[in-house]
């Protein structure tokens, strides 16, 4: 956790921090006060018009990288950051009024109900993950390329309606709430995969992807819809949702009256017993029989699942009301107190209003990953050899889908170096993206920004909303280019 006021705690304390750490992930986008949340990438999208970048088989199969033989350096070969989110710190935190230099929450009384609100998007969301190739190996010839790949995936999707804050920041006056839709998804897994890269004759090329996943950890709280009924004498509440968790070795804690869920009771590691599979499938044909210079291609990524063993599944009792004592003390933040303190007190609250009862354990269920389809068109511009455009469309599967436009104009100046500027359009708005790719004889070297829209505070947290997808990596390669 992040400390907005670090102070120097004692080993129980952190002990018991790291116990909880997993619970809080589910319930810490409830209280919207950490805001350090990846699209699933698999690699920049910057630089899947350029002959020269050495990862771009992992958008399109069918494309292999230009030398014949190139070897990842472990963990640098391509690591990727992707964060996106319609809001950021400064909605959810404030200086307080009645104590200048003190930060208060958007739970204070001090923070007016409108204030807070206005500000809001109709849904709060944010979609972070993290991807990194952790070794990397290929082999091919002039008609075929052949890649092994071990990679680390991890993605987090958060979807909250702003009627649940409209309810969190409620006082204890006569009204009726329906609040429907709140969604929290983590996913962790290893993908071991072959990539293999075929041409055809002289215009198709196809290219096929086989990948083993191992899963790590997986959670998914869907919250369908909270009935809230407020009077001047009580809260009552009645919520309909599920939370399914598989992480081996976790241990819950259990509330002794209630014997709804009460947080993480102690985790240990485990080896993951969780498996599955996925394919890619991609081609690239060149028109130049009917227009020079045009080249086609299309790809579908990740159409596969996981079987999560050690599942645990969690419910609410969605036929009796709840009643619930509210939001309340939620004070200044003084040199004592910490983001976990505030978050601490929010996850109780929480768990009091939803009672989540556990109602299977140590199962399997299969679970689709999010599949991406792209389509691209590439057009090398006619008397400028080192100059093309290009046009990609992306559209991702899942929960919450995500569509992407981008335009790319490409410089290939020399034979060791190229470059992408594009323009693209997406589901969370207007961004600009840059590569710069050096590629000589036994080193590839790329850094890559395809979204850069983000203020940070000294913890790095986003304060606004903001978009954020930096790559960089380095390769070794060999040979002849192909």
């Amino acid at each position: 956790m992040i400390l907005l006021n670090q102070k120097t705690k004692s080993n129980l304390k952190k002990r018991q921090i790291m116990k909880k750490h997993i619970f809080k992930k589910s319930f810490v986008a409830v209280s919207m006060l950490l805001v350090t949340v990846t699209s699933f990438s698999q690699s920049s999208s910057s630089g899947y018009f350029l002959d020269g970048f050495n990862q771009r088989y992992q958008l399109n199969p069918a494309f292999a990288p230009e030398r014949p033989t190139f070897v990842a350096i472990p963990a640098l070969s391509n690591i990727q950051v992707d964060a996106q989110g319609n809001v950021g710190l400064s909605n959810f935190l404030y200086e307080s009024v009645n104590k200048p230099g003190m930060l208060t929450t958007f739970m204070s009384s001090e923070i007016k109900k409108d204030v807070f609100l206005d500000a809001l998007p109709n849904v709060t969301q944010f979609n972070v993950g993290v991807n990194m190739d952790l070794f990397a190996l290929g082999i091919g010839q002039k008609n075929w390329f052949t890649t092994f790949n071990l990679k680390l995936r991890n993605n987090e999707k958060v979807s909250i309606p702003k009627d649940l804050f409209d309810f969190m920041k409620s006082s204890l006056a006569e009204d009726n709430y329906m609040i429907n839709d709140i969604n929290v998804n983590s996913i962790s897994y290893i993908e071991w995969s072959v990539t293999h890269s075929h041409k055809i004759g002289e215009n198709l090329t196809i290219g096929a992807g086989l990948k083993l996943i191992e899963g790590i950890a997986y959670a998914d709280m869907n919250i369908d819809e909270i009935d809230a009924r407020i009077s001047d004498k009580a809260w009552q509440v009645k919520t309909n949702g599920t939370l399914r968790v598989s992480v081996p070795g976790i241990q819950f804690k259990y509330n002794s009256e209630s014997q709804s869920l009460d947080g993480i009771e102690e985790y240990s590691f485990e080896t993951p017993s969780s498996f599955g599979f996925a394919m890619d499938l991609g081609a690239e044909y060149d028109m130049k029989d009917l227009v020079e210079g045009l080249k086609l291609s299309a790809a579908i990524t990740d159409i596969g699942f996981v079987s999560w063993s050690h599942m645990n599944t969690f419910a609410t009792n969605n036929q009796a009301y709840v009643t619930f004592d509210g939001f309340n003390n939620y004070d200044v933040m003084g040199d004592d107190d910490t983001a976990d303190d505030v978050i601490e007190k929010l996850e109780d609250d929480l768990n009091d209003m939803m009672h989540l009862i556990q109602i299977a354990d140590d199962g399997h269920e299969n679970i689709a990953l999010d599949a991406t389809f792209r389509l691209g068109a590439l057009y090398e511009i006619p008397m400028v050899s080192w100059m093309s455009v290009g046009e990609l469309l992306t559209a991702r599967t899942g929960v919450y889908p995500y569509f992407e436009s981008r335009t790319s104009l490409n410089l290939v100046p020399c034979d060791w170096f190229d470059a992408s500027v594009n323009l693209g359009f997406t589901s969370y708005g207007t961004t600009m993206g840059l590569l710069v790719n050096m590629h000589p004889k036994g080193l590839n070297f790329f850094v890559a920004v395809d979204r850069l829209k983000a203020e940070f505070n000294p913890q790095f947290i986003p304060m606004k909303d903001f978009g954020l997808n930096f790559s960089m990596g380095l390769n070794l390669a060999f040979g002849k280019k192909r």
